[in-house]
Formats: structure tokens, sequence, C-alpha cells
């Protein structure tokens, strides 16, 4: 009897511990956690853990007990450190800067360096970092130049940074000017302008990630829907591009739609992005990329995406789910994804969380 009680608490206890904690950033008033059963992707135990304002990017450390997120203090554009411990948030430090609220926020493999995008100032900024501890702005670079969008892009308007596999430069899309510029950076957090890495006009890069060894890089371009391979010099840290291919599958109508996050396997085998319809017609989409072992890309699906304007998507740290911030229906949405085939479908499950934005899993 005893073996058979034993072994069902076990049980239990296994089964208790597959889910995951979820971080979710908003475009309303803070961030929020959830639950992901491992087993049927139900999202549940809704917490609203941050109170605050320009919340909707977020990026954890390594060891999953510091979060830094964006942030507007007392109206001006700022960064912000909290730390976890036992489901708890608690802010640790804030950082303003000259600007007006950044877009998206990232720091380096040695945590020694926090990095942010200010898409309406089209500039970067740096700042030092200890721990929890944000120091006072290091570097604030401002981009020039325009290109062929005049709507779109009539200005610079830099839309993430990244710090490279080598941790020696860092990377910036930027919209407005259809490049990635180039900087290095030391460990103060000094970034020093190399130039930049053109794009096809009119593309408007926007985020980016690195291949599994890092001797590629992908650039998800918003205005064309497209995603841009570059090959990458691991001594120089240049890129040089290689194809790109559409989010979308032949004939399928993208006026009106953008692009706003890409993702990248485990395995480096596949991308996934996260396309919206701007005209609420149902368009919303995801895309599964495969990755060849030159890294050149190949459309594999394009599923829909279950919400209404899918700001942010990421993979679950298991690889067997796909998480869809839905801005506008706000939501976040469950999607099982096959590791072999890379592809995905929709789980049926879903959150309900206000202007969600951004989704981070815990460590």
């Amino acid at each position: 009897m005893k073996v058979i009680i034993f072994a069902t608490l076990a049980l239990i206890g296994t089964f208790q511990a597959q889910t995951t904690p979820v971080y979710v950033g908003t475009g309303a008033d803070g961030i929020y956690t959830l639950e992901l059963d491992e087993e049927t992707g139900m999202l549940s135990n809704r917490r609203h853990v941050v109170k605050g304002e320009g919340m909707g990017f977020q990026e954890l450390n390594k060891g999953g007990d510091i979060l830094f997120s964006t942030y507007k203090k007392e109206g001006k554009g700022a960064v912000a450190a909290y730390s976890i411990e036992g489901g708890k948030f608690t802010e640790v430090s804030s950082q303003t800067y000259d600007g007006g609220g950044l877009c998206h926020v990232s720091i380096d493999a040695n945590e020694k360096v926090l990095f942010g995008a200010d898409y309406g100032g089209g500039k970067v900024v740096s700042f030092p970092i200890e721990g929890g501890r944000i120091g006072v702005v290091a570097s604030l670079m401002q981009h020039k130049g325009a290109s062929v969008n005049k709507q779109r892009q009539e200005r610079p308007h830099a839309h993430s940074i990244y710090a490279g596999p080598d941790n020696k430069f860092a990377y910036a899309p930027d919209l407005g000017i259809d490049q990635v510029k180039f900087y290095a950076f030391n460990a103060n957090g000094k970034l020093t302008d190399k130039g930049g890495f053109k794009s096809i006009p009119g593309s408007g890069p926007r985020h980016m990630k690195f291949g599994k060894d890092g001797s590629h890089a992908y650039v998800l371009n918003e205005l064309t829907l497209t995603v841009t391979g570059f090959s990458r010099d691991e001594k120089t840290g240049i890129l040089t591009m290689k194809n790109t291919v559409s989010v979308l599958p032949s004939g399928r109508r993208s006026e009106k739609m953008s692009c706003s996050e890409i993702r990248v396997s485990q395995d480096g085998k596949f991308i996934y992005t996260a396309n919206r319809d701007l005209t609420e017609e149902g368009r919303d989409s995801l895309t599964v990329l495969s990755v060849a072992q030159d890294g050149s890309l190949k459309h594999l699906e394009t599923t829909p995406a279950a919400v209404w304007i899918p700001r942010n998507i990421n993979l679950s740290p298991s690889g067997h789910w796909l998480l869809v911030a839905g801005q506008k229906s706000n939501e976040v949405t469950s999607h099982r994804i096959d590791k072999k085939t890379g592809k995905i479908s929709f789980s049926g499950k879903s959150a309900e969380i206000p202007k969600a934005m951004c989704i981070n899993f815990a460590k």
C-alpha cells in the first residue's frame, strides 16, 4: 500500500511540475504572470504583479531572478529592473534617459550592459548594469537618414538592439532608414558607431535573431513582410545579405499587413514570425520558415494566429509551445509545436491580458 501511495504522490508531483511561469508585459497597466500547462497548453492563474506605464517590452537575466523592462517614469522614457522571488516582483532600480520611451530592451551576455531602442526618437541607448542596479546612461546614439516609404520612413525609427554572439558588437535594426546599425561596445556600456548594413529599400527592418552557431543572422522586415538572412563574419561581426523570403504564401494578399516578432527554435532549424492584420479582417497569422545547413530560408507554413494583432511571440523553454500576445484582442494564446516538422497548431486555450505586448518565460 505504501508503495502505491508513494508512486501516486510522485505522479502528482510530476504533473504539478509540468507548468511554466509566463511573464506578460502590456501596453495597459504593467506586467502580468500566467502558468502554462506543458501538457495541454492551458494558461491559468493570472496575476497582476507590477503596475506601471510604458511596460511593453522586457528581458530576463540568465538566472531568471531579474526582469528588465521598458518604463515611463514621471512622463519620461525610462528602464526599470525588478527582482523576482517566490513570485513576488520588487523594483530594484530605474533610470531615465533623454527620450520619450523605449520599445525594446536587451542585455549583453555578461549582463553588464542594458540596451534600449527608442522608435519615436530614432536612437538607441545603453546603460551599465550590475545585478539589478542600472547606472546612468553610458551612450545615447542618434540615427540619421530616411528611406523610400514616405509614410513610415520619413526619419529614423530604431526598433530594437541586440548584442551579437561574440558579445563585442551590437546590432540595431532601424525601420526608418532600412539599415541594421552596427556598434562596438565595452563592459561599461559605451557604444562606438561602426556604420551599418543596408536592407532592401522599403523593407523596414524591425527585429532580428541569430542562428544557433552565430554564423547567421535573420532580420524581420516589418513593411514588406519578409525575413532576410545574413551570413556573419565571426571575427569582424560584419553581416552579408544572403536571401530574403516572404512570410506569406505566394498569392496571399499583404496590403495593410505588417510583421512584429521573430524567433528561432533551440535547434536552429526553424524560424517563427508573427504577422499583423491592420484592417481587422482576420488575416493575423504565424509563419514557420525552415533553415537549411547553409543558413538559407524556405517558407513552410502560415497559420492563423488566433488573436487580433499578434504583437509578440515566444517559444517555451521546452520547445513544445509558442505563445502569442494579442495586443488588440487583449489575450495570450498557446500553440503546440511539432518539434520534428516545426509546424504549429492552435491549442484552443487563451487567457485574458489587457493589451498584451511581450512574453517571457521563467528560467
